[in-house]
This record gives C-alpha cells, structure tokens and sequence, in this order.
C-alpha cells in the first residue's frame, strides 16, 4: 500500500511541477497575466488532486472519501513545510483556507472514485 501511495504522490507533485513550469513560462512571455495565471495554477492543483483521490481510491479496498483526505492531508502537510520552510513566509488563515480546500477536493475524488468501483463490481 505504501507503493500505491508513493508513486500517485510521485505523479501528482509531477503534474503540479510541469503544469506550473508551463503557467511561469506563459506568464514570463506576457501570454497571460498574474490574475489568470494565479487562477489557473489553483484549477491546476484542485483537478490534480481530485484524479489523484479518484485512483487511489479505485486501487484501494478502504473507504474512498479516507483514501482522499489521507492523500490530501499528505500533499496539503508537504505544501505546508515547503512554504513555511522554503520561502521563510508565515502561516496565514487564507492559507489554512487554501489546504483546507485541497483536502476536500482530495476526499470527493475519492469519493467518486469508490463510487464508480462499487458499481462495477455489482455488474
């Protein structure tokens, strides 16, 4: 299980990391502004994680909304060091708001995720 955990978080810091390499590169070239790169970097973070709750809940034998806060408890404490430790920036309530959203769009992937793998096995 702990694979299963280690290589979805793998592909998921993956997409994040290439997805937003991509944005600064569109914002640096004056492609798109600060307020639509802003926006679209969070779209790009909550759908990552809401496919990333959805398979890990499809390979999983658990509940599907724990699958998904497991996974976005793990990515939102990881984001959380890196901001705190990394860029030296303290801890707001707007960021607290942030992990909290990222948690719960972890746990409804997860929860559409185990919903369409109960239906398949009952056909």
């Amino acid at each position: 299980m702990l694979k299963t955990y280690l290589k979805d978080l793998m592909y998921t810091f993956l997409t994040i990391i290439i997805g937003v390499l991509i944005l600064t590169v569109f914002n640096y070239f004056d492609i798109l502004g600060d307020k639509t790169t802003n926006i679209i970097k969070m779209i790009l973070v909550v759908s990552t994680l809401v496919f990333s709750g959805f398979y890990l809940s499809k390979r999983s034998s658990n509940r599907g909304f724990l699958e998904g806060i497991k996974i976005g408890a793990i990515i939102s404490m990881f984001l959380l060091l890196v901001s705190i430790l990394g860029f030296n920036k303290s801890f707001e309530w707007k960021n607290l708001i942030y992990y909290v959203i990222l948690i719960f769009s972890s746990m409804t992937g997860g929860i559409i995720g185990k919903q369409g793998h109960t239906e398949e096995e009952k056909n």
